[in-house]
């Protein structure tokens, strides 16, 4: 490669990762998917807020003492995880916020969008706001990683939000306390309208470019 284009290749990878470092998350929604992310507002939707809340505190009071087991994961999910940390605690209790929200008299409609990515459910409540919901768990909230939150711009979330609504992300504080054994200390509710995101570039390449003939510079190979 010449000088010339190795040099116009680094600018433009430099501007590029300066130019999504906090990005709107609205913004992102919005390019990726075509529908708006309704930024909440805590007087008109007061009670929305107050029966998530019920939800999140019910939830959270239940698992301080019941805790989450492989075996409350396996009664939701339907299978035994091989591992169980805070990632398996999470998906517990997406399955669970699913189950306490369909019983919920202000909730007319919850789905379960079981896909792995985001958003995790999707709500509307009794006036017909839309509310695409993520749960999440972390045993460190004041500590963390860019992996915390992310956003992957996919058909697969673009068939997950499929009208403008609310962006919410239901946050539990958890805690080890025994072997594969975590209690819920507590929760917070996030307006991710309000969230900046950041992207993390990947360059790939698949077998056939990495194993070219030009690129080996040693090779053997054994009998079948």
């Amino acid at each position: 490669m010449d000088e010339n284009k190795l040099r116009k290749y680094q600018e433009f990878i430099k501007e590029l990762l300066e130019a999504f470092r906090e990005v709107p998350f609205e913004l992102v929604v919005k390019s990726t998917t075509g529908y708006k992310v309704i930024p909440v507002d805590e007087v008109r939707d007061a009670e929305l807020l107050d029966e998530l809340s019920s939800i999140a505190s019910l939830v959270s009071r239940h698992y301080n003492s019941s805790l989450v087991s492989p075996e409350v994961y396996a009664k939701f999910t339907g299978k035994i995880p091989d591992v169980f940390r805070p990632n398996e605690v999470s998906r517990a209790l997406e399955y669970i916020v699913f189950d306490v929200a369909k019983n919920s008299s202000r909730i007319a409609e919850v789905k379960h969008l079981k896909q792995a990515g985001y958003p995790d459910l999707r709500l509307v409540d009794d006036s017909g706001r839309v509310v695409f919901l993520e749960i999440k768990a972390t045993t460190r909230p004041d500590k963390g990683s860019p992996r915390d939150f992310y956003y992957s711009a996919g058909l697969r979330t673009q068939t997950k939000i499929d009208a403008d609504g609310m962006h919410l992300l239901l946050g539990f504080v958890i805690k080890e306390v025994g072997e594969k054994l975590f209690k819920t200390l507590g929760w917070k509710l996030v307006d991710l309208s309000r969230l900046k995101v950041g992207l993390k570039a990947e360059f790939n390449a698949d077998n056939p470019e990495i194993y070219k003939l030009e690129a080996i510079l040693r090779k053997e190979r054994l009998g079948e």
